[in-house]
């Protein structure tokens, strides 16, 4: 029984609808999934009929920026309460910092760069199906970037960076008091495995409950690593792909797409979770 646990969708920065995600995973054999769009649920009401028609098992999620140590880290909340004030404000604040960013940074372009406008980008909204975010998109269809990814967040970073998160202490006790999981998403996007260890006892206290240890990026003992720190400290193993449909296929020189992993359930903790 496989299962891809970070899946992402239209509803952020994914290409592909929640039924089309719904039928990929069923056509690669995964039995369980969970959509983790940046700081939005609008797939689930699409998801949960697609899921029951497939016969596929769907647990709630969605991925949140937060900030530790001066850093930003994606953190995966699953199976909490979609009704929780406090759990949607927290999403929420998350998109409202991305929506000012992206204003931010058209903002800050217009005295280079006469063509663009706060106004019409305000207006301006993302081609369905396209995949990366508005502001990127914008600069693309003027022919600023010349890609989605790697070209456009070139502007972001040197016209934005100003976006402030919440700190993952009080995004962990939110997701729990929402009855969920905190999950700390891709470890080894940023740290070495020889430096993992002594930042994950220091988040342990904090309250993350679990780490996406199988992840394309992951190497065979990165994974192993993260593991044997989840079984030794009691917290959920959980794994996915990171798949945007035809968007950031490419991580770090790795694959990233739905079920590129066969992650089976049995290799998993998901207590807690499902």
């Amino acid at each position: 029984m496989y299962v891809d646990m970070h899946i992402h969708t239209c509803f952020s920065d994914g290409t592909q609808t929640p039924e089309e995600v719904v039928e990929a995973a069923k056509s690669k054999g995964i039995s369980i999934i969970s959509v983790c769009d940046h700081n939005n649920i609008g797939a689930y009401d699409g998801l949960k009929l697609a899921c029951t028609a497939s016969g596929v098992t769907l647990i709630q999620g969605v991925e949140l920026i937060v900030e530790w140590d001066s850093k930003d880290l994606h953190l995966l909340a699953y199976n909490f309460d979609s009704k929780n004030e406090e759990m949607l404000a927290l999403i929420g604040r998350g998109q409202t910092e991305f929506d000012q960013e992206g204003i931010n940074v058209i903002k800050n372009m217009q005295k280079d760069y006469p063509n663009v406008s706060v106004a019409e980008y305000s207006a301006y909204e993302k081609p369905a199906g396209r995949g990366g975010w508005k502001t990127i998109n914008y600069l693309y269809d003027l022919g600023i970037c010349d890609d989605l990814l790697d070209d456009g967040m070139k502007y972001h970073k040197k016209y934005g960076g100003n976006m402030k998160f919440d700190d993952i202490e009080k995004a962990c006790e939110i997701i729990r008091s929402a009855g969920g999981v905190a999950v700390l998403a891709h470890p080894g996007i940023y740290w070495y495995e020889d430096e993992l260890v002594d930042r994950l006892n220091k988040l342990l206290s904090i309250g993350i409950g679990g780490l996406e240890c199988y992840y394309p990026v992951h190497n065979e003992s990165f994974t192993a690593k993260c593991i044997d720190f989840c079984k030794t400290n009691g917290l959920c193993i959980t794994g996915g792909c990171d798949g945007h449909g035809k968007f950031a296929q490419d991580v770090r020189g790795v694959f990233c797409d739905i079920g590129v992993l066969k992650i089976d359930v049995s290799l998993l903790n998901l207590n807690g979770i499902a």
